[in-house]
């Protein structure tokens, strides 16, 4: 490529050849598929498969409404979820910074010009200052350039890159140029030292660079795509999909039995069990073939009864309601399911800045050689101390003072020259190297009017280790002994343990920058303060059986500290080891899965050691969170169950992440481990409900012929109960509110079910009583004496009533396991209401539905006994949970004896 900026041909060849300056997006999906994706849902499948058997067989006597009813179920359910992801979407896409809209400066047709960042293309010249956003990778060919890679590295120190040499930047134009020639990509050699990244942020000098790759060919654009590869599905769905198939093998296997009752009342009971007359009805291919019909007829129906319409409604719904909750606490959800993820993780590996902490480092102290703890006014008046740490202040640092606004990449150096109030020097720099973490230290060579001076600022085991000298509390020289260092390196870990970052600070005469024979002028204690409500947060979550693991680049002994100041370590949470890096790369994967148990730190950690936990613990059956905020943690964040990206990360971050904390606090994760706790329990009660009635339905449908009654329930009667247990029980169970008792619960195992078994004998046992209930009032002498009319149409109208009535009894006491049904219910403001609707609805059916709904009026003391009677289940159910509390505490009890009969025998 020449010299001169590309000309609009060789733009567009190269646009062509390598591609657009922009980052494919994978959810850029249109409407319509991301609502035939929801229709992936499984039990919406089993509801689909319902639709189609029932429009299939029952054709042409097809019931309009129970279809319709089944096709509305699905409709809404999946156009909901649909709604509620592109809301979040649109969102997440106002939260994000794409850049994609931003101009950058570059050289083109012969001059400057300002363009978007989306059309910049290989081989463009883009210009570079303080404050610029690197739009692509790129080579430095002009000038120099202080770079924030932080977002990339996780580092945060600055980085300086120079220009290249000519024969370098020569090779390069004259590959893109031979590219653009021939219209054919070719490999680029680069050379690493001179190269600016995409994604970082230049803060500071003056330079010219060369794009060399764009897009996804960019580092930025690889760890992007790599983030396109499927994770393994969500608890939920894997709970969702166990459900539907067994709820499908039920709905058959009840369809089955209820189909074999039918012809066998038709064929065998109503024959007297006369086997010839069973004969001559099977002859008769006319009534064999009718009623075989309305066998099949009857067993789809059975199948749609039992088939829950309303579970996926009602999950989109309380999903959908707690996601607008969440984005009003700080909590932005991207992905629906990640909301009930998060309530099961049990364990959550946590980034420490801005997260368990502020953000912001403070200078906590200036501390001399003596270990003394020195004031402003100490300092003043220790003149060889105040002027050579002002000089390294406001010389050997990447921060500036701008006004009363202190500007910089580095926490460390800002915090220093936020701390000391003394005015600028008027120096000369002659000489400067910046921080580098291979040597640990920055310096700068300084002429003032007297003489040189080199100032060096860095790790102090480094700086130490290197002095010869150092200067006292009354700003005399003295030699520095070995076992003054060893007293000075005992100052450092003092303060380390206490969560304290320690720089050290020396200074050298003749300005050699070689930190040889230097003499030690002081510490610099700095903190980053713990948020105040992060250790009540850990704690919470700690009890919440959520283990907390903190990950940080920092010190062992500060990371160490800093865990123990934030709850971290303590004897509640059972966590107490704290691994470096390096100690863990030594480590074997069996070796670090022993320890996971047990593990509360991992210091100057690397991003890859994050997806190495991650990936171990879901080995070992955890339900894992991750945090982060940089483009080195996306794909820990990716990998893990639950992504917690921060407000303030990168957009490679937040694109992995699940849940995107806007606030950076760690209060902000309880909140989302609460409504997914609240969310997976608003299911149960849900499904308790549904299943109870269900079993009821199908089950007095089964029994009913062989008592007498054909039909005790209608068909148009089982679509107004499928209403009011599919859609109106959703809505109802939508709204529980997020209750502190949830986090006092331990997390649900990955391989648990939906239906635990406790909540099967729930199930079996109020279902059986309602069952029991029904039988007795249609055929029992007592119950048709309650009644003030013994008509069947009347006994029918009332039982009718009675099975709805039980119905809104069982939404009371199935959203709580306390004994007192009405606690708490103030705070779930629909189901109130949505109960005495039904109520309502459904004395109006007694009374109005005539031949439609197949009811006449009742007394009004034959309808208070129906509904005294239907409150029976409510006594029953609370006998049951007093039952349950009695045999559970009986178990503790068994199990506390045995433990201390155990220790005690140990003690033996």
């Amino acid at each position: 490529m020449p010299r001169e900026p590309l000309s609009k041909e060789e733009i567009e060849k190269s646009r062509s050849i390598y591609g657009k300056n922009e980052l494919k997006d994978k959810r850029k999906r249109s409407f319509f598929r991301c609502y035939l994706s929801n229709l992936n849902d499984p039990i919406i499948k089993v509801l689909i498969v319902a639709l189609i058997i029932n429009i299939m067989v029952m054709l042409p006597k097809i019931n309009y409404l129970e279809s319709a009813g089944i096709a509305l179920s699905i409709l809404i359910s999946t156009l909901v979820s649909t709604i509620c992801e592109y809301s979040s979407e649109n969102a997440f896409e106002k939260l994000k910074d794409s850049g994609q809209n931003k101009l950058s400066i570059v050289k083109r047709h012969g001059d400057v010009a300002e363009i978007p960042t989306s059309e910049i293309v290989v081989g463009d010249v883009i210009i570079l200052e303080s404050g610029t956003k690197i739009p692509a990778d790129c080579i430095l060919i002009e000038g120099e350039i202080k770079l924030d890679e932080s977002a990339l590295t996780g580092e945060s120190c600055e980085v300086e890159k120079y220009a290249c040499q000519d024969k370098d930047k020569s090779n390069i134009e004259a590959i893109i140029t031979s590219s653009l020639r021939e219209n054919k990509a070719k490999e680029l050699v680069l050379p690493t030292k001179n190269m600016l990244y995409s994604g970082s942020t230049a803060i500071g000098g003056y330079g010219e660079a060369l794009v060399v790759a764009v897009g996804e060919s960019t580092f930025l654009g690889k760890e992007a795509g790599a983030l396109r590869e499927s994770t393994r599905p969500s608890p939920l769905k894997n709970r969702l999909s166990q459900l539907a198939r067994l709820i499908s093998r039920l709905g058959y296997i009840a369809a089955g039995v209820i189909a074999f009752a039918y012809l066998f009342n038709i064929f065998v009971i109503d024959s007297g069990f006369n086997w010839g007359e069973v004969l001559n009805k099977l002859r008769d291919v006319k009534f064999l073939l009718s009623h075989l019909i309305k066998a099949l007829t009857l067993a789809v129906s059975i199948t749609v009864v039992a088939v829950p319409e309303g579970l996926p409604m009602m999950i989109t719904v309380v999903l959908s309601s707690n996601m607008k909750k969440m984005t009003r606490d700080n909590v932005l959800v991207r992905k629906m399911v990640g909301i009930e993820t998060s309530g099961n993780i049990n364990l959550l590996f946590t980034d420490k800045t801005g997260t368990i902490t502020e953000g912001k480092l403070k200078v906590k102290g200036i501390i001399n050689a003596n270990g003394k703890h020195l004031s402003l006014n100490d300092i003043r008046k220790n003149v060889k101390i105040k002027e050579n740490l002002t000089l390294c202040a406001y010389f050997c640092t990447n921060s500036s003072k701008q006004g009363a606004k202190i500007v910089g990449s580095d926490s460390v150096d800002r915090a220093l020259l936020e701390y000391l109030p003394f005015t600028k020097p008027r120096v000369t720099v002659i000489e400067k190297i910046p921080f580098d973490s291979a040597k640990k230290y920055s310096a700068v060579s300084i002429k003032n009017e007297n003489s040189t001076i080199g100032i060096f600022k860095g790790a102090p085991e480094i700086i130490i280790c290197s002095a010869s000298h150092y200067i006292d509390e009354n700003g005399d020289t003295r030699e520095l002994s070995s076992e003054k260092v060893r007293e000075l390196l005992s100052h450092q870990t003092e303060l380390s343990k206490r969560g304290n970052r320690v720089i050290a600070v020396a200074i050298k005469q003749g300005g050699e920058l070689t930190p040889k024979r230097t003499t030690f002028l002081c510490f610099v204690s700095l903190k980053d303060k713990i948020r105040k409500e992060a250790p009540n947060a850990i704690k919470e979550v700690s009890l919440a059986g959520v283990g907390v693991v903190m990950i940080t680049g920092d010190s062992h002994q500060t990371a160490e500290s800093i865990a123990k100041e934030a709850g971290i370590i303590s004897s509640e949470t059972k966590r107490h080891l704290v691994l470096d890096a390096e100690a863990l790369h030594k480590m074997s994967d069996d070796e670090l899965t022993n320890l996971l148990p047990s593990l509360a730190v991992v210091s100057r950690a690397l991003p890859s050691d994050k997806s190495r936990l991650v990936k171990l613990a879901q080995k070992c059956g955890y339900i894992v969170g991750m945090t982060g905020d940089g483009v080195n943690d996306a794909s820990s964040l990716k990998s893990a169950d639950v992504g917690f990206s921060m407000g303030t990360g990168t957009d490679v971050a937040k694109e992995a992440s699940d849940i995107v904390i806007k606030d950076n606090n760690f209060a902000s994760i309880v909140k989302s481990i609460l409504y997914g706790r609240t969310i997976f329990a608003s299911i149960r009660k849900f499904v308790i409900f549904q299943l109870i009635m269900n079993l009821s339905a199908v089950g007095i449908s089964l029994i009913g012929p062989f008592i007498g009654v054909d039909s005790p329930v209608t068909i148009t009667q089982m679509l107004w109960v499928n209403i009011i247990m599919d859609t109106l029980g959703a809505l109802a169970f939508a709204c529980e509110p997020p209750l502190k008792e949830y986090m006092r619960a331990k997390p649900i195992p990955r391989e648990e079910k939906i239906l635990s078994r406790e909540m099967i004998y729930q199930i079996i046992s109020v279902a059986t009583y309602i069952l029991i209930l029904c039988v007795w009032f249609l055929k029992s002498d007592t119950g048709a004496m309650i009644l003030s009319n013994g008509t069947e149409k009347y006994m029918l109208s009332a039982f009718f009533g009675l099975f709805i009535f039980v119905g809104v009894l069982v939404c009371f006491t199935a959203r709580t396991k306390r004994l007192n049904i009405l606690k708490g219910l103030y705070k779930n403001k629909a189901f109130l209401p949505i109960m005495i609707g039904v109520m309502l609805v459904q004395i109006s059916f007694i009374y109005f539905g005539g031949e439609a709904l197949r009811t006449v009026p009742l007394t009004i003391k034959d309808l208070v006994s129906v509904i005294l009677i239907s409150f029976t289940v409510v006594i029953f159910d609370t006998i049951r949970k007093v039952l349950v509390r009695i045999f559970s505490l009986s178990q503790k009890r068994v199990k506390s004896k045995n433990k201390f009969e155990r220790k005690m025998t140990n003690v033996k």
